[in-house]
Parts: C-alpha cells; structure tokens; sequence
C-alpha cells in the first residue's frame, strides 16, 4: 500500500488561507509522501519543516525571465524527489511548476484558490496541467477545465469551550463587550479597515476587534497603518492585534461574531475571497459571521451580508447581532449549515484520489478495501502459463473473490491444473467450452461471474503483487470508471527479446516520466498505454459496461481487447489507467512464432475495420513504401528528410533499448525488428479486411 508520492510547490513566506488549506488536508491524511518547493522563506515553509518534509526553497520572483529561472530550478528539484505528481498552487507556483514538471513527464495539478490573472493566462494553466482544483465553484466559471474538481476547505473539529479559547487568547472584556474577530493576512484587500471604521460608528459602541493574523511582506506598514487608523478614530483601546493564532478553528468560540470583509480594489477589482475558510471555522462553532460576497453565500443563514468597503453596513450588522437571540439563532443555522461541507479527511481523501487518479494510481495510500471481484480468464494449452497464472493470483483472491477458469478444450495438463486448483481453492471456478476462443470464453465466464467488478488476465501473465489490490482500490474510490486498463511489463533476455520488447510493446518505466516528445510519439504511433485501449493481460471493468459494449466481439480472434475497450468509451463511458495493476508476460519462444503472433493482432485489426486500429497499419504501409520511394528517388534535401524522419521513427525504442541490458547489441537490432513487426502486422490487417470486405472470414 504505497503512498501518493506528492511535491508541492507554493507561496512560501506568509501563511494564509491557501497555504492553510493545503496543511489541514494533508494533515487530515496518512496517503502522502510530501516534499516540498517553497517559492520564498518564511512561515508556511517553516510548518512544512516542522511535518518533517523536505523542503527546497526558491525565490519568489515576480518578472518573466526571473520566473524562467525559478522553474529551472523547480526542474533540477523535482528530477531529485521524483513524484509520481506535482501540485502547484496559485498562479505563479504554476507558472514555474507546469512546464517544469511537463519537460519531465510528470503529472501536475494546479489548485486555484483565487480569481487573478483570468482569461488567457488561466485557460493556458489549465490546458498546461493534468488536472485542476478550485476552492470554490465559482472559481470554475468561463473555464474549460479537465479532469477538473471543486473542492471546498474542510470543516474542522468543534472549538474549546468559550472560556478556555479567550484564556488562550488573553481575551477578557468588560461586562457587556462584544467581541468581533477576524483572521487574516493584514493586507488592505482583507478589509480589516472597514471593521476598524465600523467601530467608530455609534450603534456600534458595543463592539471590540480581534484580528489574528501576521503582517505581509508585500505590504509591511500596512499594519502600522490600522494603529494609526485606530486611533484617529478614537477606537485604539477596542482593536487588538493578536499576531499569528494557529488553530484558529480551536478559539473561535472566544468571539461574538467573525468578520470576512475581503474587498476589491482599483489595482485588483477582481479580487474576493474564494471561499472563506474562517467563515465555515465560525459556522462550526457556532459563531454567527458577517461577509461580503461571495462568503456570505458560504454562510448562509449562519450570518449576515454586507457589501464590499461599507463600513456602515458592517456597524449596522453588529448592533444587530447585539441582540442574544439573533445571535443564538444565527449560530444554530451556521451549525446546521457547517454540516453540509465535508471534514478534513474527507475533503482530504477526495484530494488525494484526484491526486492519484492524474498520477495513474487510483487509490494510491489506501487501504484494498472495496468491491468483490471476479477474475476471469481464458486458457488452451497452456498448463506451464496457467500453473504460474494461479500461483500469483490465488494468494491475492480476498475471501469473498472469485477466479473463472475457461478453458477452450485443452488437450494436454491444463484442465488438470485448473481442476486441482478448484478443488484446493473453492474460490477458483472451472468451466470447460471446447471451441471457445478468447473472446467466448471471457463472455461465458463474465456470464457466470457472481460479482460486478469483473477483471482479466491471461495465463501466460503472472500478477505483480498487489495487482488485484490495485484494481480492487480502483473499483472503491472511483465507481464513476468503468474501465481500468491495467499495465504489462515484457520479459526478455536475448537482444532479439529486447529489441522487439523496445519496439513492439508500451514500457511501464516511462509512465511516471512522459515526456513532450514520448506523449506525442505515443498518441501517434502507440506503443504507450492507452486507458482506452487494454488488452486482456490486465484490464478490469464493471459488467454494465461490459453489457453497454456489447460483450467482447466474438468474431475476433484477435485485438478483440482493445476494440472492447474502444466500445466502451465511444458508449460515453470513462476509462483511466491503474498503473499499479502490472502483469508480467512473456514473449513467444522465437522470433519468428512472435511475427506470427503480431500478423494475428493485425488480423484482428482488419477484421474489426476500425478506423484507430487500422489506421496505425495503413500509415506505416504508407511510410515504408513512399520513404523507400523518396530515398531512392529524390535528392539530397529529400534523403535528408526520409532519414530524419526514420531517426525520429526509431528514436524511442532506440533509448529504450540503450537502457536495458546488453544495449549494444539489441540497439542495433532495432531496425530491422521495428521494420519486420511493422510489416507483418500491416499485411495481417490488410489482408484481413479484404477478406472482410469481400465477405469472406
């Protein structure tokens, strides 16, 4: 049950109300390894200290070339802490995080926790990143996200009893005083001015101001400025500055009513606060809240509205909460309303899924609680591939799990294996259909599964520990998936294996690290994992959208998998990528039985006449036949051209191969292997719909 390996990159100096939002989430959960990247020192990166992260802290700039600089050293730092995801907050975090995480093929998810920098800037974050969080709904207007969710500041634990929270805080009035408080960075936007006037106001007499909260760098005299402010209005003994107040949530009890005056101005007219996380700690505890929009559609009954810069309004708002049985009420109504948001580890725990789900690991952290599965596999002939099939996968089977076995009419061991099986394990089920090939044997044994999370494999595959755990986490935390396209690691030895492993089959180490250029060579060219492409090595799917695609196409002998998968989302269904769920598999014994076998997958691709399956084959028909063409034919600039293109072509399953073992050897084998499986899957597919297109099977 590895953990969600998570970078985060923020504001480090002043901590606020986003920063604080990042801390009670990760704090409300056990699923993360944070590190992280600070732009600027200060108190959020010395609470990031205290939680025993590591932490790399930066400059935070300002201009766009210093801006540049920054994000080639956010690069340098996450090459060394190597997260499967990086969270950027703000824009600026995201400005130097995206690209940087983007050139390493890391997953980013910017969170935005306010309105600046709108139109252009924000719809090229979004397009920038792989998923994105807002605090707030409104937040998500005008915008196109993807893989985009809203996610509140969580509702905290109740506060200490009144007493207890204003020892805390040193805070005991004269008989009758009131007692509004605020908790915010003390900056002008914040509107601490506008409580501070509306204590000079007369039906306001009754009232005194707390304001919990550190001075801003970006704004040092602002608070020499309130005092002064204070005091020309004759109300200096009745404002307190408390200084930083951790917790807040536990001592707002102290107060009478809290204040979230948040305003624009004439250099940020679009600034208001996204959600107003002292807001919903007041409605927790019962503490009625007085707030300027968009807040005090937070609040709800809990409080009172008043617009922005309207002292006036803000004084007339507390002398009508003088009264005990507005207030009372007004604080029944903020209980009752707090309820609605989610806790801390709620909120926390749909964070890390979304987490999770960009980085490729559904559920990463979480225990493999959820659903009964139903494995289902096909076999003919194979006892040595069954035999190891079952040693990986029973042991994982939970006890309300089962295990299919269809077999096709086997002639030799095989439907001995799967027997003693059954008869050890009755979780593991036997079913004998001579003549069933794969695609019918996966229809009758879904057919005979019990449960609705089905999930495939293939004998000759051996489950990595945890697979099924890792599908089965899958299922639970995410029930709007439909398909889970698994992963499959291929075995090789000799250079032939692993030229034809480098240029014939997608490679797991490249998930957590897709780059620019392997993203576009994948979508073009395949050989990546595609959610909406599985094969049947490692794919799980709930049996309404096995149902909704019409079951696996039994006319096919092959490519039956990826056309199902194909299916399922053209239905409008969603498919996602659980990298976690790895299979092993095997090559065929010689190079020639492989090209046998890639003539067969582009038979299933004829066959199906899908446009996608098809077209990868055609294309490369296409390429082969004009480059040679070209090369032989055209001039210098051409030859130029054909062979920077090959280059490119053969560049991905080169640096594959120049990793692994023997990469001399196998390097050089590329070539020919990439031109021999091109070759022969191009004339599997267009033989096969020829004869599908002339009626013949």
């Amino acid at each position: 049950m590895a953990r969600l390996r998570v970078t985060v990159v923020q504001q480090g100096g002043v901590l606020g109300g986003a920063e604080r939002w990042w801390l009670q989430l990760a704090d409300a959960t056990g699923r993360l390894e944070v590190t992280g990247i600070a732009l600027g020192a200060g108190a959020t990166a010395a609470e990031w200290r205290h939680r025993g992260w590591p932490v790399t802290v930066l400059p935070s700039e300002r201009t766009a070339p210093r801006l540049a600089v920054v994000s080639a050293r956010v690069l340098s730092a996450l090459r060394r802490s190597r997260p499967d995801v990086v969270v950027a907050h703000g824009v600026k975090a995201a400005l130097v995080a995206a690209p940087a995480a983007r050139a390493l093929g890391i997953p980013v998810v910017w969170v935005r926790h306010d309105a600046s920098f709108s139109g252009r800037l924000v719809a090229l974050l979004d397009r920038l990143t792989d998923g994105q969080v807002s605090s707030s709904s409104w937040l998500t207007d005008g915008r196109s996200t993807c893989n985009g969710i809203v996610l509140n500041p969580p509702r905290m634990g109740a506060p200490l009893p009144r007493d207890a929270a204003r020892d805390r805080l040193g805070l005991h009035g004269a008989d009758g005083e009131l007692l509004l408080g605020m908790a915010t960075r003390i900056v002008r936007n914040k509107g601490i001015e506008d409580a501070i006037r509306a204590l000079a106001e007369p039906v306001a007499g009754s009232w005194s101001l707390a304001v919990a909260g550190l001075d801003d760098p970006a704004e040092p005299d602002e608070h020499e400025r309130l005092v002064k402010l204070a005091a020309e209005l004759g109300v200096a003994e009745r404002v307190r500055f408390l200084g930083e107040v951790p917790d807040f949530h536990r001592v707002v009890s102290a107060f009478d009513a809290v204040a979230v005056l948040t305003r624009p101005s004439p250099d940020q007219p679009w600034y208001r606060e996204a959600f107003g996380m002292t807001a919903l700690e007041a409605m927790t505890g019962g503490v009625p809240v007085i707030a300027t929009p968009p807040v005090d559609l937070v609040a709800g009954a809990g409080g009172l509205a008043v617009p922005p810069r309207d002292p006036a309004s803000v004084a007339t708002s507390l002398a009508l909460l003088e009264d005990d049985a507005l207030r009372g009420k007004a604080a029944r109504a903020g209980r009752d309303r707090a309820q609605e948001y989610p806790a801390a580890a709620e909120a926390a725990g749909r964070l890390v899924d979304h987490l999770a789900l960009a980085a490729g690991r559904p559920g990463a952290g979480h225990p493999a609680e959820g659903p009964p599965i139903s494995v289902v596999t096909t076999v003919l002939d194979d006892e040595d591939g069954l035999t190891d099939l079952l040693t990986g996968l029973v042991p994982q089977l939970g006890p309300d799990d089962e295990m299919v076995v269809v077999d096709g009419g086997s002639v030799d061991g095989t439907v001995a294996v799967a027997l003693r099986a059954a008869e050890a394990d009755p979780r593991v089920r036997v079913v004998v259909e001579p003549g069933a090939g794969i695609s019918r044997g996966r229809n009758l044994g879904i057919d005979l599964a019990r449960h609705d999370a089905i999930a495939c494999t293939d004998a000759g595959c051996v489950p990595a520990k945890g697979w099924l755990a890792a599908l089965r986490r899958a299922f639970d935390r995410h029930p709007e998936v439909d398909l889970w396209t698994g992963t499959y690691r291929v075995l090789a030895e000799k250079p032939w294996e692993l030229a034809l492993a480098a240029v014939g089959y997608p490679s797991i180490d490249e998930l957590g690290r897709r780059t620019p250029f392997v993203r576009t060579y994948g979508r073009f060219l395949g050989r990546s994992f595609d959610p909406s492409m599985p094969t049947g090595r490692s794919v799980g799917f709930t049996r309404r959208s096995w149902q909704a695609a019409g079951r696996f196409p039994e006319h096919l002998a092959t490519g039956e998998d990826v056309l199902f998968g194909r299916r399922i989302v053209e239905g409008g269904h969603r498919a996602e990528l659980v990298r976690d769920a790895e299979v092993s598999w095997a090559q065929r014994p010689t190079l020639v039985a492989n090209l046998r076998m890639l003539r067969r997958y582009g038979e299933g691709s004829g066959y199906s006449l899908d446009r996608r399956l098809m077209g990868r084959d055609l294309a490369r028909v296409a390429a082969y036949a004009g480059g040679s063409v070209l090369a032989a034919r055209g001039g210098r600039r051409t030859q130029a051209l054909v062979a920077g293109t090959t280059i490119a072509y053969l560049s991905v399953p080169t640096a594959r191969a120049l990793r692994g073992p023997r990469p001399i050897a196998t390097a050089a084998l590329v070539p020919a292997i990439a031109a021999a499986r091109d070759l022969v899957k191009a004339h599997g597919a267009v033989t096969a719909a020829g004869r599908r297109l002339g009626g013949s099977t």
